[in-house]
């Protein structure tokens, strides 16, 4: 169980996405993206799979703040993961998996900072919080 936690904590690290909370989990990360305004964009892509590259169950991934400027879109989608060498589902990362994918797209003609932070809780229990700044260009 416990490598399918890292893999998933690994999968969130290399999509840009950190973890959580410092007070709740531990772990606390800040990332930035860049958007042109009125343009979509992706924040966030993932999936908690089992070592044969099927789905082990559903994570929940919510928009706990913002954004203000702009909104978010929570959706079911194939997409990419993003394991480590050492784990038995990196193999899984040339492949297109069902998971979840979070985009984001500001108001139009909207230029400035806008934020969005992510509450994820992976099938496994994991728990992570991914706090991300936007530059709306």
């Amino acid at each position: 169980m416990e490598y399918r936690l890292t893999g998933v904590a690994i999968a969130l690290v290399f999509l840009g996405l950190g973890a959580e909370p410092a007070a709740a989990f531990g772990n606390s990360k800040t990332y930035e993206k860049t958007a042109l305004s009125g343009k979509e964009i992706f924040l966030y892509g993932g999936s908690t799979l089992n070592p044969d590259c099927s789905k082990a169950g559903k994570d929940d991934v919510r928009a706990v703040a913002g954004p203000s400027h702009g909104r978010v879109s929570i959706v079911n989608a194939q997409t990419y993961v993003h394991y480590g060498k050492g784990d038995a589902r990196a193999k899984c990362n040339s492949r297109k998996v069902d998971g979840i994918k979070v985009l984001y797209r500001s108001k139009p003609g909207f230029k400035g900072q806008d934020q969005v932070v992510l509450s994820i809780h992976t099938y496994f229990g994991g728990a992570y919080r991914a706090v991300i700044d936007i530059n709306v260009e």
